[in-house]
């Protein structure tokens, strides 16, 4: 605190030197953004971590020597605040829970389709993929259906894109040889998902789907799904990121909290454009 409060009428003896000053605001907003990204509120920008992270360096830098200097400790406490009650309390289960949705139906169903979301740099899904497409597999046996619909994602230049494809037809290979796949292609978000499965279904004539994703995304996807006009019985997958029942650690309560902060700002702009 001494450091940015002199110069600004303290009384100290002797001055800071700039250059001092200058460090300690880029150390403390570098460390300003590391914290934000570990809660999530660094999604709110859309700019990549190592952009973000040279910017706070330089703004820091340049603010701490003004006199809005000191603001910079005055906003890590409060963030360092916020991210203590994230950890140590229970506030953000409550939270949490509002964006999971379980259809307690046994309506049948033509269909069970499962989400995508992201793969490695050699086209292998993540593990929240893969708990999507076993509770996928589970809940096809569990209401006797043949067939699932699986999203492919693909990353790079059209002449040397990779796709999950290649992973998922392995998976369903070795994991359900029983079960009918359908994939559908070129989806890069949930609104391209919701209206690549519409149009499956109305093709194969299928009135209702089961419908599995990770539990925090289940509210969004589900009605986006159900705004293309597909009927849809809403599958929360088993998660291993982190249990929402019962968030016993702070590690999976900062992980619960960054996907509140994303799904806020995903169902808000989903509202807005009308997608849900």
């Amino acid at each position: 605190m001494d450091l940015l409060l002199r110069g600004r009428g303290a009384d100290m003896t002797a001055p800071t030197p700039r250059w001092l000053i200058r460090l300690m605001g880029a150390t403390l907003m570098f460390g300003l953004v590391a914290i934000a990204d570990r809660i999530g509120l660094s999604d709110v920008t859309g700019v990549s971590q190592l952009l973000l992270r040279l910017v706070a360096l330089v703004l820091g830098a340049f603010i701490a020597p003004t006199v809005y200097g000191a603001l910079l400790w005055l906003v890590m406490g409060l963030l360092v605040t916020l991210t203590m009650l994230i950890a140590f309390t229970p506030a953000v289960r409550p939270v949490a829970l509002h964006f999971v949705r379980t259809d307690v139906s046994n309506d049948a169903v033509d269909a069970v389709v499962v989400l995508s979301g992201s793969m490695n740099e050699v086209g292998r899904l993540n593990g929240q993929v893969l708990d999507r497409v076993l509770t996928g597999i589970a809940e096809a046996r569990r209401r006797n259906v043949t067939t699932m619909a699986l999203s492919i994602i693909a990353n790079g230049p059209t002449d040397h894109r990779l796709t999950s494809e290649a992973d998922q037809r392995a998976l369903m290979s070795m994991l359900a040889p029983d079960l009918t796949v359908q994939f559908v292609n070129h989806v890069a978000s949930t609104r391209d998902e919701a209206l690549m499965f519409a149009a499956l279904a109305h093709t194969r004539q299928w009135n209702r789907v089961a419908l599995v994703t990770s539990p925090m995304h289940s509210l969004r996807a589900c009605r986006a799904v159900e705004a293309v006009g597909l009927k849809v019985s809403c599958v929360a997958a088993a998660s291993r990121d982190y249990a929402l029942t019962p968030l016993g650690s702070a590690n999976e309560r900062l992980n619960a909290f960054r996907d509140v902060v994303y799904e806020t700002l995903a169902t808000t702009l989903y509202s807005f454009r009308g997608w849900i």
